[in-house]
């Protein structure tokens, strides 16, 4: 076998090279799918959380409107009624500020994963221009986090032109 790079390689080569390839792009895709949507299902937790704190402090705040009811109607003396009722009102300032404040944050969350769809659009638009034209697309190199038979230090070589084609 000839280590002349131009040499046509047999079907089974290329059926393996081809899927390889497909493989490692499926792998890129869903790596590149995963981080996306996982930093948008934080955003929904940390709103998710902030809604359901306001939605205890609620729960709480019902509880000491009772009280306070309870008290305004036995003493109609000021004193205690008067200090769970203020307790009650700032319960109620804190739930609305947080569930203000989760409202907010849930309305950042985008749950669809774009630069996913964009980089798929990409590669779909990429096999098409390498099946209406074979042998003209250069594939571009794997990226460094997808080599694991090369060290991460080590760079791709980039390709030179070649003056002899040029003819």
């Amino acid at each position: 076998m000839s280590t002349d790079p131009r040499q046509e390689r047999t079907l089974g080569q290329l059926v393996a090279s081809a899927s390889q390839d497909i493989s490692t792009l499926v792998r890129s895709e869903i790596a590149l799918a995963k981080a996306e949507v996982s930093v948008q299902v934080k955003k929904a937790g940390i709103g998710g959380g902030l809604l359901a704190a306001a939605g205890v402090i609620v729960f709480y705040a019902v509880y000491f409107i009772f009280i306070t009811i309870a008290e305004g109607i036995e003493a109609l003396g000021l004193p205690r009624w008067l200090s769970l009722l203020i307790v009650t009102v700032f319960m109620l300032v804190v739930a609305g500020v947080l569930a203000l404040l989760g409202i907010r944050k849930m309305k950042t969350v985008k749950p669809t994963p774009e630069k996913t769809i964009a980089e798929a659009q990409t590669t779909v638009a990429a096999l098409k221009s390498a099946t209406e034209h074979p042998g003209t697309v250069v594939p571009a190199p794997r990226p460094e986090w997808d080599r694991k038979d090369i060290p991460a230090s080590a760079t791709a070589p980039t390709a030179q032109p070649d003056p002899s084609r040029d003819a």
